[in-house]
């Protein structure tokens, strides 16, 4: 989270924003918090964690309505928040977007958005002038449109992130650009690693293909082509490259590898503890879905509070959910509690629960993964 941050604040150092995060957690301030507008998506992509967009599609009339997210910004301040990470799905397809986002500015935050690119408009670009995001992050999928719309299943839908990227590099926004990797778009890396070169923005990867959340609102099922048999949520692992691969492509990242190298000379003495959770989740950031339901993070599903309901305000729905998370103990036989390599780890327990069924049953991609680097 510290590097996240640092992104658009590169005037803090990064033992700042440590000590920053810290002092949040102990004094129990929701500091980053991110919100789902929706979860529904003009792609169709092959991995998304969220599943199967034509099920998604049927509940729009579920999503929080415009007053409510208002509201909830409201709370958000009062409750000392500070970073604002609006996504999705792809958070531009609700037509209240814009003013959401310049309220959200208005009322102090510093917002990130997060996009696939294809949907940016004029009255979009325009406010992102008038009052600059934090960082507009946009995933890429591939470099060649091929490779990207094999991902993504939507035609036109390279020409659509292109364009869309190619406007907020026109209107001078601080935009960063991502890749999911996966064993469709591998071999085409060091493409995308040029191409972003040359655009000269910020960029980050990640490895870990997840199996699809166990949401209410995707059926159980994944993205497919009309007319092909639904797949279950597990079945995105099979995009998921091998250990030896996620490692060359992390050394593909000159300051990433430098960091790995690091960690592995000098790995940290690291104090054992009983806590389940070691990260910032349901201490000093949350997540809220597009239906309101708060929840330690985007993949922690429990414990989970219904904005929704009457008597639930979010600063004390908030305190509630960290009191819970922070009672989560480990039990004597987890093997992350004592391994030295976790630092450089991306598993969590809700990956592995994901994963196996299980908090503390860790699949072998992730040990296998942190050894190799």
């Amino acid at each position: 989270m510290a590097e996240d941050i640092q992104h658009g604040c590169s005037w803090l150092a990064s033992s700042d924003i440590d000590h920053f995060l810290n002092r949040a957690a102990q004094r129990g301030i929701p500091l980053t918090v991110t919100l789902e507008l929706t979860h529904r998506c003009n792609f169709r992509c092959v991995h998304c964690y969220l599943g199967d967009q034509e099920a998604i599609h049927k509940h729009r009339s579920k999503e929080l309505d415009t007053e409510k997210i208002l509201s909830l910004l409201d709370e958000l301040v009062d409750a000392g928040t500070l970073f604002l990470t609006l996504t999705g799905g792809d958070p531009m397809l609700r037509p209240d977007f814009v003013r959401i986002y310049e309220y959200a500015v208005h009322r102090g935050l510093l917002v990130s958005v997060y996009c696939n690119g294809s949907l940016i408009t004029d009255e979009i670009v325009n406010s992102f002038i008038k009052y600059p995001p934090r960082i507009i992050e946009v995933t890429l999928y591939g470099a060649t449109e091929i490779t990207f719309e094999s991902i993504t299943q939507q035609k036109g839908s390279f020409a659509a992130c292109m364009n869309g990227v190619a406007r907020l590099l026109q209107s001078k926004n601080r935009l960063r650009l991502k890749t999911m990797v996966m064993s469709l778009n591998y071999q085409e890396m060091p493409a995308i690693r040029n191409l972003v070169q040359k655009m000269g923005v910020g960029f980050r990867h990640d490895c870990a293909i997840l199996p699809a959340l166990p949401n209410d609102d995707n059926g159980g099922a994944l993205n497919s082509k009309k007319g092909v048999k639904k797949l279950g949520l597990q079945e995105t692992l099979r995009f998921r490259i091998s250990p030896q691969q996620a490692v060359a492509i992390d050394h593909g990242d000159k300051i990433l590898k430098e960091k790995i190298r690091q960690l592995s000379l000098h790995k940290p003495l690291l104090k054992k503890t009983t806590r389940l959770y070691k990260c910032a989740a349901g201490r000093s950031s949350f997540h809220i879905t597009p239906y309101g339901r708060m929840q330690p993070c985007i993949i922690t599903l429990y414990p989970f509070v219904d904005l929704l309901k009457k008597d639930n305000k979010l600063l004390s729905s908030w305190e509630s959910l960290s009191e819970q998370i922070d009672q989560q103990r480990v039990t004597s036989n987890f093997i992350c509690t004592s391994c030295v390599e976790r630092k450089k780890c991306t598993g969590c327990p809700s990956s592995f629960l994901l994963e196996s069924g299980c908090l503390e049953e860790v699949p072998s991609f992730y040990c296998d993964y942190t050894k190799c680097r």
